[in-house]
């Protein structure tokens, strides 16, 4: 067993903080329903992504430090690179989660000044690790089509989930202004990025062979980015009501709803275009496990929550029905892959490389 340590700290890849993304996110879905069991089950979600945090930055830290050639090894690697900005998002997430559940897991003041410290390294590691990774993915001579995967959307699309908790803790400061400006530009950006990022990854999903089976969960990150905006619309909807900003909440309210409506339904369409994805890997060529699976997790995390802020807005009975149905496939996924995640680390499948 000695001799097992060195390997799994060089082998540890970029993206075990998925794990942290896709329990962290169940919190925030969870926050929606109003059966008491819902409240306690977010809670020990949040510790539970608390630990996991903890528990990966430690071999991740390591990596750089002992195997600083196999850091950029995985920095280089046209797929493996781009789940870096994971660990930054989870401390997002885990933001997220403090806000949501405060003065529940922490005491408030507390809850609110971590939150702070999180959102404002998170938000630096993502435009740093954006910044690194796009230059690198520019600068490489090797890359080709084949390479192109939904996993492509996280070092630049990120920044969309800066505003999520950036508007959150506008509305809770009297120093608005600095969250207010970091959440807008962030929002143009991670728009932006999105529509340049997906075209290129849509263009190879058409003209291309599909990826290989272990890529397959990455499609589902493509629900991600517009499941986000759909929350970012319902925070400054929020934001604008509650806070003097020289806008007209009214007006802003009506955008915002058409807004939210709007990118909710590419969301859900994403979704239902992702399981027809998945169907056809399972039938045609099999799809079996890797830590690639976690994508499945965050990204229906997402649309979740962001169906629950579309049915408070507009209270449609079929709203109601898909956060349910939603909410009930996060946590049966969440479970399946959490299950097969802990076999694979008992069996050391976990740390074998890309």
């Amino acid at each position: 067993m000695k001799g097992e340590s060195p390997s799994v700290i060089r082998n540890f890849s970029p993206a075990w903080f998925a794990t942290v993304m896709g329990t962290g996110v169940i919190p925030l879905s969870m926050a929606f329903l109003k059966a008491p069991w819902a409240k306690g089950l977010g809670v020990v979600f949040v510790w539970l992504s608390v630990i996991l945090f903890i528990v990966i930055l430690i071999p991740w830290t390591l990596k750089f430090i002992r195997y600083p050639e196999a850091a950029r090894e995985d920095l280089n690697h046209p797929i493996a690179g781009n789940f870096y900005p994971t660990m930054p998002i989870a401390m997002i997430v885990l933001a997220l989660d403090f806000l949501k559940y405060r003065g529940v897991v922490l005491p408030l003041p507390l809850a609110v000044s971590l939150a702070k410290v999180l959102w404002i390294l998170g938000s630096a590691g993502i435009y740093l690790f954006g910044f690194v990774i796009s230059l690198r993915m520019y600068t490489h001579s090797e890359i080709d089509l084949p390479h192109a995967n939904f996993g492509w959307y996280i070092p630049p699309v990120s920044k969309l989930i800066i505003p999520v908790a950036g508007f959150g803790l506008a509305a809770l400061s009297q120093n608005w202004q600095p969250y207010f400006l970091v959440s807008l530009v962030s929002l143009g950006v991670g728009f932006f990025l999105f529509l340049f990022v997906g075209a290129a990854v849509y263009h190879r999903y058409i003209y291309h062979e599909m990826p290989m089976a272990r890529l397959a969960p990455t499609f589902f990150i493509g629900i991600a980015p517009t499941a986000i905006i759909a929350i970012v619309v319902a925070k400054m909807m929020h934001f604008f009501h509650h806070v003097q900003t020289g806008f007209n909440p009214s007006t802003c309210a009506v955008l915002c709803k058409i807004s939210l409506l709007v990118f909710w339904g590419l969301s859900i369409w994403w979704f239902v275009m992702s399981l027809l994805v998945i169907l056809y890997y399972i039938r045609s060529v099999g799809m079996p496990y890797a830590l690639s699976w976690w994508a499945f997790t965050f990204p229906s995390g997402a649309l979740a929550v962001s169906t629950g802020v579309t049915f408070r807005v507009f209270s449609f009975p079929f709203l109601y029905w898909s956060f349910w149905l939603l909410n009930a496939f996060l946590i049966g996924i969440w479970t399946v892959v959490a299950v097969l995640t802990l076999r694979a680390v008992s069996t050391g499948a976990a740390f074998r490389g890309h």
